[in-house]
């Protein structure tokens, strides 16, 4: 059995603030996050079918992403439309949840990676996730 990793980036603007925070992230302010989605998992071996060579389909995932976290994040301000302590890490295990109650298969999820900055991003697999 062959397996490989597929990733794919996407990206969104939004707004939040850390309320705790003992600096400038305490006050509302925005961000241009990049987030990727890589997946690892056997390569499908399904002649005829249309994802005959590859993990999950990019369109798929695609899909998915756009559907359950584009949708739901991009323009809107993190604190209200999550519920969760909107930094980076929280943010990424939060992203992590929604996919896969949206049927993508944990057992393929096997990274995020979610940047706030151009130079700043957290990283998850699913180590991170035990």
């Amino acid at each position: 059995m062959k397996i490989a990793i597929v990733a794919k980036q996407f990206r969104f603007e939004a707004a939040h603030h850390l309320p705790w925070h003992q600096g400038k992230c305490a006050r509302p302010h925005g961000h241009s996050y990049q987030l990727e989605v890589a997946l690892r998992g056997p390569i499908k071996y399904a002649p005829r079918a249309s994802d005959h060579g590859m993990v999950m389909d990019f369109g798929d995932l695609k899909q998915i992403v756009e559907q359950v976290v584009i949708g739901r994040l991009d323009h809107y301000d993190l604190n209200e439309a999550t519920g969760v302590y909107t930094t980076a890490e929280n943010l990424a295990h939060w992203i992590w949840d929604k996919l896969v109650a949206a049927g993508l298969p944990e057992e393929l999820l096997y990274r995020l990676r979610l940047w706030e900055t151009d130079s700043c991003y957290v990283e998850i697999t699913a180590a991170e996730r035990e």
